[in-house]
């Protein structure tokens, strides 16, 4: 609740103040008011920029999210709601093309209020691999796996797994976790019992399989090395609540972790729910670089308001969301804006481009009448690179991928700069997997779906391309994303190799002694073979049924100029002066991981590149 002289202290101040604080509802009460700091988007990112430039008293933030504040709705805090969110108010659910939909959390929390909550992170030479991809002058700016890996575990602060949750499986390695941090991050159930996290013998007979099929099991994947099959922790900011038991807190602090737990002391932190930010607004002088000097905002049914920056606008609205925002603003394919009405402020046709997205699979077998144990979250992953999912075709299809690089470019080229710096692009990425072994898919086990036996699999690295890009001034009609499932055969390919290891994994011991049989797909759908399938059957079935994961990057990559950046090394957008992305836009290229701890490594790194003036 706000009290009357803070209120009226805002009001008075006018525009020379925007002193408010809380999480607020009504815009006129940040209408013209100036702030040193505007974040667009109260997602993962722009909560963790917005909490830790606050950390100074002096600096003032007016975070603007297009969702509501529902903290206090089940469906954020209970993980055990997880998917009850999608298709609903709390979700963008962006249409992209194959009557496909990507899912994104509308809602304070963004997509970690909706998400799975799985704790992962990628293999070290992909971040490495994101300065190579940056100016040479940009060498020593930290975009490297050392300089992320400190910023993530900064984020976290983990609860190593107790005797039962090590009797169940779950390990941890100490070295690879931070333990200060907002972000908690633990095995299930923390606070509790540890009777919910699954004790049945699914996952350790997952495990096992995988094993057999040659990947290593680690005690935990974090510390840049994911090619194995581990157990995972859990964000579980998303609460793991059955009936709110004691012990686990208020479910209102643990889900918001850089601003529910400080809200009330964080005067000069303000977040407006339910309006969203139509465009930025830019200093008249047409001289390069932009000035931003704030943001217009409002509802599909209300009126335009306007707040002001003294500093900088920071876009954290996601990687179809950021895109759209400066798109709307007059950044990107001057030409195509130009035909949209939208005068032209930075001619930057890359943004919107170098969509990347992934696509998933869920197959399911029948169980026998095992007790799973428990109630989950699921927390088995496995990782295999190239080699170990490919097995004795691994060879033919590296010499495909090195074969195949030029034409994958050319085929690519409208969803990124050139065909030229795509085939740079590329070939970091062929190497990646095939030198550095970067996992390419993931099997990620499941109890009770889509069977009491499951395994939800996706393919890591995609080479296909996309593209977002607004097809109306109005911003209130969704962008045109265009993700181009499959455009490059190595993505399709790869899906059908792990679909192969997954009915293999039902076949094998000791998890075919768990199991009755595979019902999803079935054999009658994909008939059983030596080969365990035909391509011509798996092709069927996965491009009638697989959605996307919701894992969308790169639109606004980080990336030199000459290969199609939209932000240099210090997020600015290029040609601006004040304008930042801190998002999975940003994002030049997949990562073997969920995105979630990664990109608070991002957010954390962000905050002090800010703070620093750079």
């Amino acid at each position: 609740m706000l009290l009357c002289s803070t209120l009226l202290l805002a009001v008075g101040f006018g525009a020379l103040s925007g002193v408010l604080g809380g999480v607020i509802t009504d815009p006129t009460l940040v209408s013209n008011h100036t702030y040193d700091y505007i974040i667009v988007g109260g997602g993962l990112t722009g909560l963790t920029v917005a909490g830790r430039l606050t950390e100074n008293p002096n600096i003032q933030v007016l975070v603007i999210e297009a969702g509501n504040d529902d903290r206090t709705n089940p469906v954020v805090y209970d993980i055990y709601r997880y998917g009850d969110a999608f298709g609903t108010k709390l979700d963008w659910s962006y249409p992209a093309d194959q009557g496909r939909s990507i899912l994104a959390g509308k809602t304070l929390g963004g997509s970690s209020s909706i998400n799975g909550a799985a704790w992962t992170r990628g293999l070290k030479q992909q971040y490495d691999s994101w300065l190579q991809l940056l100016d040479p002058a940009d060498a020593n700016s930290g975009w490297d796996w050392n300089g992320m890996f400190s910023y993530m575990k900064k984020a976290e602060s983990f609860t190593p797994p107790n005797s039962g949750q090590l009797a169940k499986g779950a390990n941890s390695i100490s070295s690879y976790h931070g333990f200060t941090g907002p972000v908690h991050a633990a095995f299930p159930l923390y606070g509790l019992s540890s009777k919910l996290m699954y004790g049945g013998p699914q996952e350790p007979a997952f495990a096992s399989v995988m094993v057999k099929f040659g990947l290593v099991k680690y005690k935990d994947l974090n510390g840049g090395t994911p090619n194995c099959v581990s157990f995972t922790p859990d964000s579980n900011g998303r609460a793991f609540v059955v009936n709110q038991p004691r012990g686990l807190g208020s479910p209102v602090i643990l889900r918001v972790a850089y601003l529910s737990p400080v809200e009330s002391q964080r005067k000069g932190w303000t977040t407006l729910v339910g309006q969203q930010v139509t465009k930025i607004l830019f200093n008249p002088s047409t001289a390069l670089p932009r000035v931003a000097t704030g943001v217009q905002f409002g509802t599909s049914s209300g009126k335009r308001f306007t707040a002001l920056a003294r500093k900088e606008v920071i876009l954290a609205a996601g990687a179809i969301g950021s895109p759209k925002v400066l798109q709307l603003s007059g950044i990107g394919d001057a030409a195509a804006l130009s035909s949209l009405g939208i005068q032209s402020v930075v001619n930057l046709p890359t943004v919107g481009k170098n969509l990347q997205e992934q696509t998933l699979s869920a197959l399911g077998a029948g169980g026998t009448n095992f007790n799973v144990g428990g109630s989950g979250p699921s927390d088995v992953i496995a990782y295999p690179n190239l080699y170990q999912l490919f097995g004795s075709q691994a060879s033919a299809m590296v010499n495909h991928i090195t074969q195949s690089i030029s034409a994958w470019a050319s085929s690519q080229a409208k969803s990124a700069l050139s065909a030229s710096a795509l085939q740079t692009i590329f070939g970091i990425q062929a190497n990646l997997i095939i030198q550095d072994n970067a996992p390419v898919a993931e099997l990620f086990q499941v109890t009770n779906y889509p069977d009491k036996l499951g395994t939800i699999i996706w393919p890591l690295l995609p080479f296909s391309r996309g593209t977002v890009q607004i097809t109306s001034s109005n911003p209130f009609v969704p962008p045109k994303t265009t993700v181009n499932y499959f455009s490059v055969d190595f993505d399709l390919s790869t899906q059908i190799a792990a679909a192969r290891m997954v009915r293999r994994s039902f076949q094998t011991s000791p998890l075919s002694g768990l199991s009755t049989g595979e019902t999803v797909p079935g054999f009658s759908t994909v008939p059983d073979d030596a080969n365990h399938g035909s391509d011509a059957n798996w092709t069927k079935w996965i491009k009638s049924q697989f959605s996307s994961v919701a894992h969308p990057i790169a639109t606004c990559a980080m990336m030199s100029r000459s290969l199609g950046g939209v932000v240099d090394a210090r997020l600015r957008v290029y040609d601006t002066q004040n304008v930042r992305v801190v998002d999975a836009s940003i994002m030049p290229l997949q990562i073997s991981a969920h995105l979630s701890s990664t990109l608070y490594g991002i957010a954390e790194k962000a905050a002090d590149i800010i703070k620093s003036g750079l």
